[in-house]
This record gives structure tokens, sequence and C-alpha cells, in this order.
């Protein structure tokens, strides 16, 4: 008699060699991205105390009451399998000291597995593996846009069609009067939702505006829209963060309805969305979420994130080619004055487009305490801007290995460090 051959469970995958190649390029593209743009490295058990999921995601999401998988260890305490990295990355944060780091703290994983019990289907598995990045300590909308700007900047390095979809959730008290004026409509059309969608009026009416139900979907049509209820903060903040996308060169939708699925959020939130998966087509998305540290016990700090299913991204891949690694050298932008800033803020986005690792750090204003910071570092080259600098659109080209410096003109700076490294 023939022994019973066992095989993997439902919703979980074995990647075997011939995917090997795909899987890599998806992590070490993404992964040399975070390091050139100044972000380190964490990894998180797959396991936390359940409540950790309760307090940040929520105990009314879908996530909490249907998704989880928790179990009790020997010894009684309530253990989940992690459906989420930002809560686990929190708790790491506090637990070990890097509250106390300097600001922005800028971290990233990659190849990370997640868990949820879910109905499987083409790039959505019960295991799933994450990338993604978490900043703490800057309320800047500058960093939401640079956050967005490496998102981009990964799915582009893939050759990977995108739309960006963006929008604000305003702060607590914008959402309370948000959710009461939601609550209202949906009670007047009660009758044309079906009964998942009654039990998320009764818990998290804003999760009703980004239902994939085609029928909720045509009530939500003349729903209230959140940006009638915007606090002035949220608001200004929004407005920033489009702004510096332009200065980008980077396109987006609007999207009033775009609430994201996590309790958490706050501001901004984004979603990437593809080309080739329906209404299941989000690659990855994130936002703001400034009360979440403070909720898991830590003093009041900002935080931004984002993260993608490894899964949904190799749909899109196809037969891109790969793209090879850019040896580069290593800048850091130190500016002086708003201007200045503004434009340090431009060319570091630039030069990450261009495969040069870069880092500029706007909360220190004294130069000298930036090039202190590109010593730290460990910098190839200081890249410096003022006020005579931006009049005469030129920069100071500082090598911080000799010391030499030299004026350029800023239109040609890409070209001059990659020429100057490969000459080393």
């Amino acid at each position: 008699m023939a022994k019973k051959i066992f095989r993997r469970l439902r919703g979980t995958q074995d990647i075997l060699p011939k995917d090997q190649a795909n899987w890599s390029l998806v992590n070490d593209t993404f992964a040399k991205l975070c390091v050139d743009a100044g972000y380190k490295r964490i990894i998180t058990p797959i396991i936390e105390d359940t409540n950790l999921f309760v307090r940040s995601v929520g105990s009314d999401s879908e996530i909490v009451s249907k998704e989880m998988y928790t179990f009790e260890d020997k010894s009684g305490n309530s253990l989940t399998l992690r459906p989420e990295g930002t809560a686990p990355i929190v708790r790491a944060y506090l637990e070990n000291g890097l509250s106390s780091h300097p600001k922005p703290v800028k971290l990233y994983i990659v190849n990370e597995p997640m868990f949820r019990y879910n109905r499987p289907q083409a790039g959505r598995y019960r295991q799933f593996f994450q990338i993604g990045v978490e900043v703490f300590g800057s309320d800047n909308a500058q960093t939401d846009a640079q956050v967005i700007a490496l998102a981009v900047r990964f799915y582009q390095r893939l050759n990977i069609k995108f739309e960006l979809q963006i929008n604000t959730i305003g702060d607590k008290y914008t959402r309370k009067k948000f959710k009461s004026a939601l609550t209202k409509y949906f009670s007047e059309v009660r009758d044309k939702l079906d009964e998942t969608a009654k039990m998320q009026l009764s818990t998290n009416p804003m999760r009703l505006l980004d239902s994939k139900d085609k029928k909720v979907i045509k009530v939500c049509e003349k729903a209230p829209q959140i940006l009638d209820y915007l606090d002035r903060d949220s608001r200004n903040h929004f407005e920033a963060v489009l702004e510096y996308l332009d200065q980008l060169g980077i396109e987006y939708d609007l999207n009033p309805k775009l609430v994201r699925g996590l309790d958490y959020y706050n501001k901004t939130v984004f979603e990437f969305w593809g080309s080739h998966q329906g209404m299941q087509n989000s690659l990855g998305g994130g936002g703001r979420y400034d009360g979440l540290v403070e909720e898991l016990g830590g003093k009041p700090t900002p935080a931004v994130g984002f993260s993608a299913g490894i899964e949904r991204i190799l749909i899109e891949i196809g037969k891109t080619g790969q793209r090879p690694a850019v040896t580069s050298p290593y800048v850091f932008v130190a500016s002086l004055g708003d201007e200045a800033k503004k434009e340090a803020f431009a060319l570091t986005e630039k030069l990450l487009d261009s495969g040069i690792a870069a880092l500029s750090e706007t909360n220190k204003k004294n130069i000298a305490d930036q090039l202190s910071k590109a010593a730290k570092v460990k910098a190839d080259y200081c890249l410096i801007l003022g006020k005579k600098e931006i009049l005469n659109q030129t920069i100071i080209v500082k090598d911080m290995v000799s010391g030499n410096q030299e004026t350029v003109p800023i239109g040609k700076i890409v070209t001059t460090l990659a020429t100057r490294y490969k000459s080393k």
C-alpha cells in the first residue's frame, strides 16, 4: 500500500528554483533602493502577542475579526502569526530603544512572511510575503512624498505600470465627524447593502467607501466626501504633499474614497494600482500613522510607511528584464535656507532616480551639523546648496575623503558624480 503524499496547505505556496530569479529581482531591487535612501533593515518575529494587533489594527477590523491566525501556547498566552508588518516594527522600535536614535529613524523589510486567513486567489495567499518601509519622527509632508517617491522608483525599476491613488483622511476628530455623516447616509440606503456591508456600517462605515462590491460602489457614488470635513492642519499637510509630488513630476489621481483598511492611519493615505488584477489591483500602499507609537506605549511620534505584497508584484512583472544593480557613490545633500532645502529635496530624489545613493537631512539647520552627519554616514561626497548656489544655479561638491571641493553647474551634477566615481 502506497504511503500518503503530504501536500501543502491551502493558500500556501512552494517557491521553486525556477521562481527564484524573479523573487530575487524584487527583493534585491527594493533593498538597494532602500539602502541608497538611508534606510536600515529590520526583521521581527512572525509571532506576536495578539493584543498588539487588536490595539493597533482595530478590534472591529476584518483582519482581527476574521483573518488572524491566533492560538494559545502551552503557557496559555494568546499569540498571533503577524498579519501585517507595521505594528511589530513599532513594537521593536519601542522595545529596543530605537526611539532614542536621531530622527528620522528609517527602517525597511524585505521578503517578510505575513499570515491572513482569507479566500486564496491570484496574488493572494494565506502565507504571503511583503516588502516595506517605515519612517519615525518626521511630521514633514516632504517625508510622505519621499516614501511615495521610493515606491514609485521601485515600480519603475521593474518596468511595472501603475496608477498612484492618493487621499487624506484627516485627524481623529475629522474622522469622527465624517463617520457620523457616513452612518447617516448609509442608514438611509441600508436596504441596498448586503450583510457584509451592513456589518461594516455598524463597525467602521469608512470601509464601505473602498468596497469591491459593484452594488456598494454604486451606493457610494453620492456618499459624503472626507475633503468636506478636513481640519486645517490635515488640509495644509495634504496640499504640501501634493506640491512635493508635483515638484518631482509624479503623477497621481486624487481619490476621495480611498481610506485604507487599518484603523491606525491618519492624514495621507495612498495606494498603487496595477493593470493585470481586475478588482484586486492593489500593488501596495501606505500612509501616515501618527498616533500608533503612542497607542502602543511610546511618546507621541509622527510616522509614515509603505508596504507591498511580493506575489502581486510578480504578477505584474511578466517578462520584464532584470536591471543590474548600479555601483554608485554615496552622496549627502546639505542645504541652507528654505529655497535650498526645496532644491535639495528634489536633487536627492533625482540622484536616487539615477541610481546614485543619496541622503539629505533637512531637520538640521546648521551646515556644520550636516557635514558632520555626512561624515558619520560615510558619504563619498557632500553636495552643498545655499542662497548663492540657488541664485547661480550651481552646487558645491565636497570630496569627503580628500577634503577637496569645487563648484559645478547643478544641471551637470549627476554626470559629474558618475564620472568622478568611475575614475576612482
